[in-house]
């Protein structure tokens, strides 16, 4: 079972990205989007990590760190804060001072992050990994050793120069070489003997044997590396262990052609991330970015890769680069893993040539060569980011609202299949989202005339002669779509409505870190108090509810849970005068809120000093208000527990 983490972010996008990552790495992911929230989660179930975000509605990030270092179950609970560009202020200051040392600023790379979890968890970052991760990593940072690969059965040892691998044993396909030649016919038994006992592997004396002329020998070395190699992306995950050698600088040997491996490679064995890479970049924009004219002349396309390639400039989204009927996964992980390619949520302009004096692009199409329509594919999810080559995790305040469709009249309609991955595409895109990003509007720049603009743009997009297409969870999702759009635009085209729309969208914002809003307060420090109360945190209950109580001394649901965090505090079992104290606030609180938690707690009250009946009482009032309240019920089943054992202990007396 895989470590536990929690993720406290208000921001839905950014969290949803997190839990794809996080889960791709084998982690359990929960997610909460504001303080109380968390809190709550945290003390019915401590998370192994949390990763906060500071500024959580609710109960910001630093109260909620002091809320969880006055814990002992929380008290040295691993943290990471997910900063914005805020960082260094008074806030980043506080959590340092409360112990946490991690801070990661939006937006940051993937790998930094699942770096930072391992690190705080003690794992090791190449613990069992895909071989294709190896490769990725020891070809970014130029590496040169040995990678010795273990499985439960077998192990295999690989050699890399400056990042290229030039020696495997055993391979994935043949035991070694001269095994490979051999099922070639070009080694006999008895010279593979030889090979392998008397030369004890030397490639050269087969030169000598005279099997293979010395550029036959080269040649066939690479052909065996990249087919084991291709080979090896479809093998199971494995432990790693690194032995660093220098090599010299000025070393440039033939080596095995990395860039078109992993090309090569996902192209054979494309694996999970196949099924996940466009539903992550599906709306965003593709361009060459980073290393993309190191690496691109190493690359041999096919024909369909080339004019995908040529689509991809940045100004397009990924659904308007794919060709009807092509697989664009192969090619879009190789360029990802070799940081030839970044996605952005608005256009962006390719990365230069800088100065590389490039005479040709050898995978450059001609003018004249004809692209061919651009639809979409088939739906994915996600796309594993490894280490290294990780694309960057963007700050919600870069993503802009989602864009309504451009109107297709029945004629254009596309073929079924890619209607349907467009319906997928447009309801995924509406989750979550407030009524004026439904219609891609910032309320700031609102007219009647833009609204009905972008409402007649998605409703004739998704019209009755769409619907007929389509059937089942497609023709569901139409539905949906179309009552989702419905509703955002009455809200928005009434006056009245919209106003008190506005006004509760900007509720979440009333009293945030706002001096004197005591109400706020109150309910902040009213929740903290229930959650300790859940803990059994008797004094750090107190506290938080004593302050709620200050803020707000007429709520007698509050109060209620004052008296029963008072009463239950072992600092004050022996003191007599506190168990009155919490008694008769109790009934204070009844009389000012009459509350099924209240005449549970009453009736705890009562039950514990020997008033049975009167307790009973209790429980029911409690019952009539919430016949499901578990304090009241429970107190119930204990009630007749206690008859039934004096019923036992009366029948022994009368019949001794």
């Amino acid at each position: 079972m895989g470590k536990r983490i929690l993720i406290a972010e208000d921001n839905q996008t950014l969290a949803a990205s997190l839990i794809k990552l996080l889960r791709r790495h084998s982690f359990e992911v929960a997610h909460q989007a504001d303080g109380i929230s968390t809190l709550r989660a945290i003390a019915a179930n401590p998370p192994d990590l949390l990763l906060l975000d500071l500024h959580l509605p609710g109960l910001n990030g630093v109260e909620l760190l002091k809320k969880l270092r006055r814990s002992q179950r929380t008290a040295k609970l691993p943290v990471i804060i997910l900063s914005g560009a805020d960082k260094g202020t008074q806030d980043h200051q506080a959590a340092r001072d409360l112990g946490v040392e991690h801070c990661l600023e939006k937006p940051f790379r993937a790998a930094d992050l699942i770096t930072a979890i391992e690190k705080l968890l003690g794992m090791d970052n190449d613990q069992i990994k895909p071989v294709s991760h190896y490769l990725q990593k020891a070809f970014h940072k130029q590496f040169s050793g040995q990678l010795i690969l273990t499985w439960p059965e077998t192990h295999r040892t690989l050699v890399f120069l400056k990042g290229a691998p030039v020696s495997l044993r055993p391979g994935f396909a043949y035991r070694d070489f001269g095994d490979y030649l051999r099922s070639r016919e070009l080694l006999s038994d008895t010279e593979y003997d030889y090979y392998a006992t008397s030369c004890n592997f030397n490639h050269e004396c087969l030169v000598q044997l005279g099997c293979l002329a010395y550029t036959d020998l080269l040649q066939a070395k690479l052909d065996y590396l990249r087919e084991e190699l291709e080979t090896a992306f479809g093998a199971p995950p494995a432990e790693a262990a690194w032995q660093r050698l220098e090599a010299p600088a000025l070393l440039q040997a033939i080596t095995l052609n990395v860039p078109d491996l992993f090309y090569r490679g996902f192209r054979r064995f494309p694996g999970s991330a196949a099924k996940r890479i466009l539903a992550r970049f599906i709306g965003q924009y593709p361009t060459p970015a980073g290393d993309y004219y190191q690496h691109i002349n190493f690359l041999s396309l096919t024909s369909d890769d080339k004019q995908l390639l040529h689509r991809m400039d940045g100004q397009t989204t990924l659904a308007g680069c794919i060709e009807a009927g092509s697989d664009p996964a192969p090619l879009l992980l190789a360029l990802l893993s070799l940081n030839m390619l970044k996605f952005t949520r608005q256009p962006a302009e390719p990365a230069a040539a800088g100065s590389l004096p490039i005479r040709n692009l050898f995978n450059a199409i001609d003018d004249e060569t004809e692209i061919g329509t651009e639809e979409s594919l088939e739906n994915f999810t996600d796309l594993v980011d490894e280490e290294d080559t990780a694309s960057p995790i963007e700050s919600a305040a870069a993503t802009p609202a989602t864009k309504p469709m451009a109107p297709t009249t029945a004629a254009q309609a596309p073929a079924t299949e890619d209607l349907a991955q467009t319906v997928r595409f447009m309801a995924q895109s509406l989750e979550d989202k407030d009524h004026y990003e439904v219609f891609g509007i910032k309320p700031a720049k609102f007219t009647i005339d833009l609204l009905k603009e972008r409402y007649f743009a998605i409703t004739r997009q998704f019209g009755p002669e769409i619907l007929m297409q389509l059937g089942g969870a497609e023709a569901a999702m139409v539905e949906a779509i179309l009552s989702t759009v419905a509703t955002a635009y009455d809200t928005l085209s009434n006056v009245v409505k919209k106003e008190r729309y506005d006004e509760l969208l900007g509720s979440d914002k009333v009293g945030l870190g706002q001096e004197g809003d005591d109400r706020f307060q109150a309910q902040v420090q009213a929740e903290s108090g229930k959650v300790f109360i859940e803990m059994e945190e008797w004094d750090n209950a107190e506290k938080a509810l004593q302050e709620a109580v200050t803020f707000d001394p007429n709520s007698g649901e509050v109060l209620a849970h004052l008296a029963w965090a008072i009463y239950r505090n072992p600092r004050h079992a022996e003191s007599q005068a506190m168990q009155n104290k919490a008694r008769q606030m109790v009934n204070k609180a009844l009389t000012l809120e009459r509350t099924a938690q209240g005449f549970a707690y009453k009736g705890w009250m009562l039950m514990q000093n020997g008033q049975e009946l009167m307790a009973e009482s209790e429980f029911n009032k409690a019952l009539k208000l919430d016949a499901r309240h578990s304090r009241a019920r429970q107190g119930l089943r204990t009630l007749r527990e206690r008859q039934e054992q004096q019923k036992k202990g009366l029948f022994k007396r009368m019949f001794k």
